[in-house]
Formats: structure tokens, sequence, C-alpha cells
């Protein structure tokens, strides 16, 4: 194939040692291999080998994937097939989980990941007055009387990607026997910005839960949501993070030298994104650590087989959950995910 006829992107990685941006080129094969080359001096600096975490769909400006423990950011396509390729694909939409959805959150999500919908964004917002005049504007919002209701809590923005401009009427058919959501043909950028809301974490009587990073690929998040949901939690905070190694590792020192491979369990949370939750209630931490079962998947599905950890975990490195373990660390661990990763 013509150099110009592959799939290449403009890197850069933050090297922690010099404190510099370094930039690559990375050639993408259909195959899950990648090439890595210095962008400079356009030396090979990876033969193409194979990545399994890497797909497609985790190619887009402003995404981070894996490589070896680097964790490089893409820029920008690196030839003008690449710039087509992603414009043909950018078809993004927002469904709006209102607050009135916020029991059914779980499953409304589930729905959507059923349709084939690639999730790009989850978070939990305090909608504004200003962000009603636009889902008005977009024809989201027909009735004045939605208005009360929609600034009253808290509401679920899911952004996805459209692979085809039929894609959402799967989704749309699967959620029409559901009125809590809306739809606009956008991406979050509509609300002025992804990075407008401030965080819902009220940060007291909370536990950390992070959907890790192969649950999210393989579109079960909504399955679990709702399982905690239904199970009595309060979730208060909700968005999607992509980790660097050296937050993962400032959120996990506690567990270094305890948990085995503990740098193999550091690169898969960075591999790809988690979706981190704000759980509170009485006595939280110690109530959503039985609810998600024991940490050794292998115990959990010998002594708590209806725990989350026993039905979605495969072993302990590629666990399906983390939750806070000591009482004292739900307020820190909430604190670190939803302000200082914020900030």
């Amino acid at each position: 194939m013509d150099e110009e006829e592959q799939l290449a992107f403009f890197l850069e990685w933050d090297d922690p040692q010099s404190g510099l941006k370094k930039g690559y080129i990375m050639h993408y094969h259909g195959d899950n291999t990648v090439e890595l080359v210095e962008r400079k001096t356009r030396k090979v600096f990876l033969k193409r080998i194979p990545i399994p975490t890497v797909t497609f769909d985790d190619l887009y400006v402003g995404s981070s994937i894996t490589v070896y423990s680097r964790q490089l950011t893409i820029i920008e396509p690196a030839n003008e097939f690449t710039r087509k390729m992603l414009q043909q694909r950018e078809d993004k939409a927002v469904f709006v989980i209102t607050p009135n959805g916020y029991s059914q959150m779980g499953r409304i999500i589930q729905l959507i990941e059923q349709s084939g919908l690639s999730v790009r964004d989850i978070r939990m917002v305090y909608l504004q007055t200003s962000h009603l005049v636009m889902l008005q504007t977009l024809e989201a919002i027909t009735d004045n009387n939605q208005h009360g209701s929609l600034l009253s809590d808290v509401s679920v923005l899911v952004e996805v990607r459209l692979p085809k401009s039929t894609a959402i009427d799967d989704a749309k058919m699967k959620l029409e026997s559901i009125d809590t959501v809306l739809i606009i043909r956008t991406g979050l950028e509509a609300f002025s910005g992804r990075d407008v809301f401030p965080t819902t974490a009220v940060l007291d009587n909370c536990t950390l839960c992070l959907i890790r990073p192969r649950i999210v690929r393989e579109a079960c998040v909504g399955e679990i949501l709702d399982a905690i949901v239904t199970a009595g939690f309060e979730v208060s905070a909700l968005k999607l993070v992509h980790f660097q190694m050296n937050e993962a590792d400032e959120l996990f020192q506690i567990y270094k030298g305890v948990v085995r491979q503990y740098h193999e369990m550091l690169k898969y949370m960075c591999s790809s994104p988690c979706l981190a939750l704000e759980v509170r209630g009485e006595d939280v931490v110690r109530r959503f650590r039985e609810f998600c079962g024991p940490f050794d998947v292998q115990v959990a599905k010998a002594l708590r087989p209806d725990s989350l950890r026993a039905k979605f975990g495969r072993s302990t490195i590629y666990n399906a959950l983390h939750c806070t373990d000591c009482p004292e660390d739900g307020v820190l661990e909430c604190q670190f995910v939803f302000r200082s990763l914020s900030s």
C-alpha cells in the first residue's frame, strides 16, 4: 500500500525525565499493528509490532494510546488519507439522560452500548440555563415545561461516535419506550467546550469506583452501572478518565508491594479510559467493597459468585473494578480523581 494511503498520526509523549515533549509518527495497520518513527529524524523508533489494545476506534485527535508504558497523545493526522478517514467518521451524537432518568441511567447506557455505538465520553453534570437554550435550538427540547426538571438535579451526558448516518436509529428504537433521554446530533463541544462542567462530586461519605479499561472497551459499563444503582448505592459523580502513568502510580501507591505485577496493573489501567464513579452512603466504603467482592477473581468466583468481580473479572490484573479499600481513603481517592485531575 502506498504510504499516503496508510493511516498515520502525529503523536506527542511527555518525557517525565527531561520534561520535554517528544514527537513521533505512528503508522497504523488494519491488523492492529503499529510502527513508530521519530518525527524529527524520521528514524524508526519501534518496528511494526502488534498492539492489541490499540484499535481504529481509539484513534482520533486528542485521544491517548499506550505503547509499552508510554502514553502517547494524538495531535493530528499525518497525511491527507488519514484526515479524510477521520472526517468520514466524525459524525457524533450526545444522549442526555435527564434527572428523571437517574434510576435508569445504567440500563439506558446498556441499550446505547448494545446498539453498536462507540461511546467516546460519559459525564455527570448540572445543566445550566444556557445549555437548555442550546438544546432547544437543536430541537431536543420541545416543551418549555421540561426546563424546571432539567435544572433540578444531575443529568448524564453520553457522547457517541456514529459510524454511519443511520447508526443512531437502532438506539432510538431501543430507547423509544424511555422518555427520559434527549438526543442531539453533535458532540459535547456544543456545550461551549468539553471541560465547561464543574464536578458534581460531593466528597464526603464516599468511595471511589473505577470501571476498568477492559469493561469500557467491551461495552459492559451500562450493565455494571445498573447493578450499582439497583443495589441502592447513590452515584453522585461520573466521568470517563484516561490515566497517565504517574497519575495511576500516585492513586494506587498503597498497593505497591502488595499487589503482584503492580507495574503490569498500572500499564493496564492506563491502556485506555476507565469510568470513574463517586459512590455515596453511610459506611459506604465497607458496603461497596463487599458488593464488589474479593479482589482475587478466583476467590470471588468461589466465595461470592454473585459479586461484580466474580461476574465480570478475568484475573487479578484484568479485574473488572477498583473500589476503595480503607474507609479513610474514600474521600482522598475521590478528591484525587474528581478534583485534582480536573485541575
